[in-house]
């Protein structure tokens, strides 16, 4: 399973290991898309709208914000050579990757660390630190 949100990041996750690790007529692989609607609620603040409209807006924005990612992660694949099928989950994206994975029966993770600074991952805290910690599958952290 190779963990994608979208950003260069993943996209570089996948590229790696198109050319280091995939072999075509072994590999099954499975590109696991998760949105988080948590932000779009409360518009990335702590305070939560009283317009149940806006929303609803922003829900809807998100929802096609994700079908959007879903066609470029296809294209992804396939201009990567790699055959494998988007997967999507909605929720926290850590603990649905690790949901996902275990749902699947996944062999492997791929993830994609964004490099966030120390500060930073301590307050917003760090995807891909929360699955090599939860994960009971070997997990490769891309960084690039």
């Amino acid at each position: 399973m190779i963990a994608m949100d979208g950003s260069e990041y993943s996209e570089g996750a996948l590229k790696w290991f198109a050319k280091n690790m995939y072999q075509k007529d072994r590999d099954e692989v499975i590109v696991l898309h998760v949105t988080d609607h948590r932000n779009s609620s409360s518009f990335g603040s702590n305070w939560m709208p009283v317009d149940p409209t806006m929303v609803h807006m922003a829900y809807k924005e998100e929802e096609e914000k994700a079908k959007v990612a879903i066609k470029k992660l296809d294209a992804i694949l396939m201009d990567a050579g790699v055959q494998g099928n988007v997967v999507r989950a909605h929720g926290i994206p850590g603990e649905q990757i690790i949901q996902k994975s275990e749902e699947l029966g996944v062999t492997m993770i791929i993830i994609a660390s964004r490099g966030l600074g120390k500060i930073r991952r301590t307050i917003l805290g760090s995807v891909s630190d929360y699955v090599v910690h939860h994960s009971s599958v070997p997990v490769i952290v891309c960084r690039h």
